[in-house]
């Protein structure tokens, strides 16, 4: 594949790459210019790749700019900014003929494609050459001649004890307009008032605002990357929501710390990633034998063990369905916007208590690092119900429910006897051996995921093609991206964010379709496999586990020429 290729399949916009080391100020010069670029009325989407390094190594940061709202990164980018000498031979592969590299000028000559600005040096005549980052986020205003009030407003704003970035960000401004021979990008048109409305935000974020709606009010978690963004969210909101949180020991204490949250009354959840959750095996099974809610935040990141820690895969689906021993119901959801992480974080809450089980919210690095734009939500929409009942003294704790789900009280709630035992039990809660009882409970645990599957959301289709292009999770913004870019009538995208168990209505969705391929950010095909057993004939998978998500730009050339083999 090679960049010539890549061109047909660019997104609006203007992407923007910068690179460089840990500690050299990326993420401030991300935070400053889509902070900046929002104001001036650009739709903002930025993600980013690094290695597992706290200082050093190199990393890159892509922001995009368009007047339309993006869901999804691309390879290939039209500027790059090196804040040091290796980040040039990492963002090499992402050039193109046309692309505009900006670097420091000892890192070499001026070329046709390369500007050398004096980065450094400009920096140290205020004092460090920390401010190189700021005086980039001049250059790139000034060279895209935007108006440079709403970048210092922003400067103004983040630096308020550091008044010397805004002389900084000036000087690196008026640089850039003596360039000569520029190349004149186009501008996307700017929309501010409709900007203005929305919110950047982070997958983090949302997930841990869908929490929050659900009334999550005890966390305790291990800190995993890059699980630990959502731990630090609850832990800042934890006073002003009164949030009961715990940094346990480790992962195996903190889901255990769960149950016993959910067992006195709370809604408690952990957040980990798969090592994290491999650990939790056993309290997972507590969960579903006790059947005391639980839910778990799993950020996914490339195994089998460390793996890639600080990149992104889906490669957890099949541990999240099938992880303890013993068969139990429980719900794996994989939102795949901001959105999708806020109506589903929600829902996360409301099936764990409704059905007493335990609920996996699959996100990503890649999704909860990439920073895109959501429009208000209104909270006061998500009703927090209650299924906790007030006992009598006759309380059956495991009462042989017509449905399964027995009613849950807590202790000191009612004059109930509140038994809760990892042994198997009898209706009460007391440890049995008796075969009938057990055969009594196994069955009244099975009938509870029979409720669970009428509850499946069905998935989302978008198009009226009959071949159909499925999705999961955080695949959704890079399908929906690379479809609009082939504008091929005969394809449909079906995104499925409520993963596990799959219900006959959301299969029916794809009888419909003449082809299915599958998009998985993995190398195992996990839930292409889950389709198969349920009987859908997969034409094709179109796998990836590079450590990388999907970019919109590569997706729309492995889907075309995925469908020139089936069609």
């Amino acid at each position: 594949m090679t960049i010539d290729e890549l061109k047909r399949y660019r997104s609006k916009g203007i992407s923007i790459l910068i690179g460089g080391a840990a500690g050299t100020g990326i993420a401030t010069l991300e935070r400053v210019l889509s902070d900046a670029f929002k104001e001036s009325g650009f739709y903002i989407f930025s993600t980013k790749e690094y290695m597992s390094r706290v200082r050093g190594g190199s990393n890159t940061t892509l922001i995009i700019i368009s007047d339309t709202p993006l869901q999804a990164p691309c390879w290939e980018v039209d500027i790059s900014i090196a804040l040091d000498a290796d980040a040039l031979k990492h963002m090499q592969p992402r050039w193109s003929k046309k692309s505009i590299i900006f670097a420091d000028e000892k890192f070499g000559e001026n070329g046709d494609n390369l500007i050398l600005v004096a980065m450094r040096e400009s920096a140290k005549k205020f004092g460090s050459a920390k401010y190189a980052n700021t005086y980039m986020a001049g250059v790139l205003f000034g060279y895209l001649s935007i108006d440079k009030s709403f970048l210092l407003q922003t400067i103004a704003e983040r630096f308020k004890d550091d008044e010397a970035n805004m002389d900084v960000a000036e000087l690196g401004y008026k640089d850039a307009l003596k360039l000569e021979n520029k190349t004149i990008f186009k501008l996307p048109k700017v929309d501010t008032e409709a900007v203005k409305k929305l919110h950047l935000m982070d997958g983090t974020t949302a997930c841990g605002f869908g929490f929050l709606a659900g009334g999550c009010n005890m966390i305790t978690s291990y800190p995993m990357s890059p699980s630990t963004g959502v731990l630090n969210f609850m832990a800042a909101m934890s006073k002003e929501f009164d949030i009961a949180l715990e940094q346990s020991e480790d992962e195996i204490a903190s889901l255990h710390m769960v149950l016993g949250g959910w067992y006195s009354g709370a809604r408690a959840m952990t957040t980990t990633s798969g090592g994290g959750f491999a650990l939790m095996g056993e309290a997972l099974s507590l969960s579903g034998m006790t059947e005391t809610p639980a839910v778990i935040y799993l950020a996914q990141r490339p195994g089998p063990a460390t793996g890639l820690p600080t990149r992104s895969e889906q490669g957890d689906l099949n541990m999240a369905t099938h992880s303890g021993h013993g068969p139990f119901p429980r719900a794996v959801l994989a939102p795949g916007s901001l959105r999708e992480s806020v109506e589903y974080g929600y829902l996360a809450f409301e099936l764990a208590d409704r059905f007493q089980i335990p609920v996996v919210v699959l996100s990503d690095q890649y999704l909860a690092d990439s920073i895109s734009m959501i429009e208000d939500v209104d909270f006061a929409s998500y009703e927090q119900r209650r299924y906790i009942v007030k006992t009598q003294e006759s309380y059956e704790r495991y009462a042989d429910a017509q449905n399964g789900i027995s009613p849950r009280g807590i202790p000191g709630f009612g004059d109930g006897l509140i038994c809760s035992v990892g042994d198997e039990h009898d209706e009460r809660g007391q440890i049995t051996e008796d075969y009938k009882m057990r055969e009594q409970m196994v069955a009244k645990r099975a009938r509870k995921k029979s409720e669970l599957i009428k509850e499946a959301v069905l998935p989302e289709v978008f198009g009226d093609g009959d071949v159909a292009i499925v999705g999961w999770g955080s695949t959704k913004g890079s399908i929906s991206e690379a479809l609009l870019s082939l504008n091929n009538p005969r394809l449909a995208q079906v995104h499925f964010a409520w993963v596990y168990p799959l219900s006959k209505e959301q299969l029916s969705v794809l009888e419909k379709f003449s082809h299915i391929i599958v998009v998985e950010n993995n190398a195992d095909g996990a839930f292409a496999d889950q389709l198969k057993l349920h009987g859908v004939k997969i034409d094709d998978q179109i796998l990836q586990s590079n450590g990388f998500n999907f970019f919109a730009d590569q997706l729309g050339i492995m889907i075309e020429e995925s469908i020139k083999e089936i069609l």
